[in-house]
C-alpha cells in the first residue's frame, strides 16, 4: 500500500527524486576484522554490513563501451599508432586504431535469446468461462496488433546496452486511447526508483531537462506529479493516471557485456601492438649481396626487374628472402582471449571456419551453446515480474478504452519469456506429435509454432468442437515422429531397419 505522506515527503524536496544508486565497477573490499580469525564451530559473531568501497561510473561508459569509434583504446597513448600520410604531411584524425564489436556481437546474443520467441500467455484459473476465453484470446490479439512485442524487445534492448530502462504506459483520455513508450539514459532520461524510509518502493521518476530546467515526472500507483524546476523553485501539479498501479515500469541490471568487458579490452591492446609490430618490421625481407650499379635495376612497365651477375663465388653475388617468425605465440593469445570473452558472456562465436562434415551434429553445436541457454534461462526468470507487470497494464488499458465493459484486468494471466534456442519448428512439431498420447487437444494447440493466438476458437468454430481423440491414429503419429528423431531425417520412416545416410557436422575445439 503506497502511503501518501510517503510521497508529500519528496516533493517538499524534489531532488530528493533524482537521488538513485549509481551503477558501479571495482572496487575494494574493507576488511571486517575477522575474516583472518578462527572460530569454533556454531560460534556466533557480529559479521556487521557490507563493507565494500566500489567506484561509481556513469552509463556513458556503456556507450563508450558499446560503440567501437569511441572505444578507449582509440585514446590509448601507451602504444604507437598507424598514420596516414599525403606527401610527407600526416592528415588529421587518420590514427588507424584496431578495435572490435564485440560488445555488439554479445548484446544482440543476449537479446535475440529473450526476445526471439514470443510471450508466452497462460490463462490462470480452474474454470474459465466462455466469456474469458474470449477475453483473454482478444487481450492476446491487441498485445500482437498494438505491437507490444516491440515494447517487449525495445525495453530488453536498452537494458542489455545501458543497464537500465523504462516503460511507461499512458491513457488519452480525449482519444480513449492508452499508449506505450520506452526511455533511456541515451535519450536523455533518468528513470530513478523512489524508496520510503524502509526501502519500500513508493513511486517511480523520469528525470529530465527542458531548456536547462529539471523536469521530474512522478509516479504512483494513482497519480502523476508534474514538477518543474522553475525561476522561483519548484512547481508541482498531479492528475490521476488511470492505471491501480504504478503505470512507470522499471528494469535495472547488467549490460550483457559487464564480466567480458576487461578481456575485450586486453585483446584490442594485444592486437593493436601486433599489428604495429607487424607494420613496422613487415613479415619478410629480401636481402641482396654485391655489387650493383644503375644497370642492376630495370622497371619493365609496372615491374621491378633485378638482373644480378651470375658469378656468386666467394659471395660477390646472392639474393635471400628473409623470413620473420610467425607471431604464433600472440596469435593464440588472441584466440585464448577469444575463448574467454565468449565463456565469460555466455555466448557462442561460432563462424563458418568452426564448422567441419565430420564428428558430431547439431547436438554437438547445442552443448557448445549450453552456456548461452543458461544465462538466457536466467535472464528470462529475472524478466518475469517486469513482463507480467506489462500484460496487466495492457489489460488495464484495454478496460479504459471500453469503460470496464469486458473486465479484461480481471483476468488472471500468467506471462513468461521462452528463451530461444536452436530447436526449429520441425523439431518443436516432431515433439508434440511424440508427446501427443499425454497431451490435450489444447496443449497441443498452444504449444504449437504455427497456431495463431485464435487458433482453438478458430478450430471450434470449423469443427463444433476441439477434434475428439483418435488415439489410433494419434499413437501412429508419434511413432512416426519417433522415427524421425531417431533417424536424424525430415521425411517420415515407417520401417525402423532403414538406413539415412546422414552426414553430421561438428565445431572444430
Amino acid at each position: 500500500m503506497i502511503r501518501q505522506h510517503d510521497i508529500n515527503w519528496f516533493l517538499q524536496e524534489p531532488t530528493r527524486l533524482m537521488l538513485m544508486k549509481p551503477f558501479t565497477r571495482g572496487g575494494n573490499m574493507l576488511s571486517h576484522g575477522y575474516e583472518a580469525s578462527k572460530i569454533q564451530n556454531n560460534s556466533l559473531i557480529n559479521t556487521g554490513f557490507a563493507n565494500l568501497e566500489l567506484t561509481p561510473i556513469s552509463q556513458d561508459t556503456y556507450i563508450t563501451e558499446y560503440r567501437p569509434d569511441l572505444h578507449h583504446i582509440i585514446l590509448n597513448k601507451a602504444i604507437p599508432h598507424i598514420k596516414v600520410y599525403i606527401d610527407g604531411v600526416p592528415l588529421p584524425f587518420t590514427e588507424i586504431t584496431q578495435t572490435a564489436s564485440f560488445q555488439k556481437l554479445i548484446h544482440s546474443a543476449h537479446v535475440r535469446n529473450l526476445t526471439a520467441n514470443p510471450l508466452e500467455f497462460t490463462l490462470c484459473g480452474e474454470k474459465a468461462t466462455d466469456g474469458a476465453k474470449g477475453a483473454f484470446s482478444a487481450i492476446k490479439e491487441e498485445w500482437l496488433w498494438r505491437g507490444l512485442e516491440w515494447d517487449k524487445y525495445q525495453s530488453i534492448n536498452i537494458c542489455k546496452q545501458l543497464g537500465n530502462v523504462g516503460t511507461l504506459f499512458m491513457y488519452d483520455s480525449k482519444a480513449n486511447r492508452y499508449s506505450v513508450k520506452t526511455y533511456s539514459y541515451e535519450d536523455g532520461y533518468q528513470i530513478v526508483p523512489n524508496y520510503d524510509e524502509y526501502g519500500v518502493e513508493v513511486a517511480r521518476s523520469l528525470v529530465y531537462q527542458v531548456d536547462g530546467m529539471v523536469v521530474i515526472d512522478t509516479y504512483d500507483d494513482k497519480r502523476h506529479y508534474h514538477t518543474v524546476q522553475t525561476a522561483n523553485g519548484w512547481e508541482t501539479q498531479s492528475e490521476l493516471h488511470g492505471f491501480s498501479r504504478c503505470p512507470l515500469l522499471h528494469k535495472r541490471g547488467k549490460v550483457a557485456w559487464e564480466y567480458a568487458q576487461s578481456s575485450i579490452e586486453m585483446w584490442e591492446l594485444m592486437a593493436n601492438i601486433n599489428a604495429i609490430a607487424l607494420k613496422r618490421f613487415g613479415t619478410f625481407a629480401l636481402v641482396l649481396i654485391g655489387y650493383m650499379d644503375s644497370e642492376s635495376f630495370k622497371r619493365d612497365s609496372s615491374s621491378l626487374v633485378i638482373n644480378l651477375s651470375s658469378d656468386t663465388t666467394n659471395g660477390r653475388q646472392d639474393a635471400k628472402v628473409l623470413e620473420f617468425p610467425e607471431p604464433q605465440t600472440m596469435d593464440a593469445y588472441l584466440k585464448t582471449l577469444e575463448e574467454k570473452i565468449s565463456l565469460f558472456s555466455s555466448t557462442s562465436f561460432i563462424t563458418p571456419k568452426d564448422i567441419t562434415t565430420s564428428n558430431s551434429g547439431g547436438n554437438g553445436i547445442a552443448l557448445a551453446m549450453s552456456n548461452d541457454y543458461s544465462l538466457a534461462t536466467q535472464s528470462a526468470m529475472d524478466w518475469q515480474k517486469f513482463v507480467n507487470e506489462m500484460v496487466y497494464l495492457h489489460q488495464e488499458g484495454l478496460d479504459l478504452e471500453t469503460n470496464g465493459i469486458y473486465h479484461y484486468a480481471d483476468l488472471k494471466i500468467g506471462a513468461k519469456i521462452n528463451p530461444w534456442s536452436l530447436e526449429t519448428n520441425n523439431t518443436k512439431i516432431t515433439n508434440l506429435a511424440m508427446e501427443a498420447p499425454y497431451l490435450s487437444t489444447q496443449t497441443i494447440i498452444e504449444k504449437c509454432p504455427d497456431a495463431a493466438p485464435d487458433e482453438i476458437d478458430r478450430v471450434v468454430s470449423e469443427r463444433g468442437a476441439l477434434a475428439s481423440r483418435n488415439d489410433a491414429a494419434i499413437n501412429a503419429n508419434a511413432q512416426k515422429a519417433h522415427n524421425i528423431a531417431i533417424n536424424r531425417n525430415d521425411t517420415i520412416i515407417d520401417n525402423m531397419t532403414k538406413v539415412v545416410d546422414v552426414q553430421p557436422v561438428s565445431i572444430n575445439s
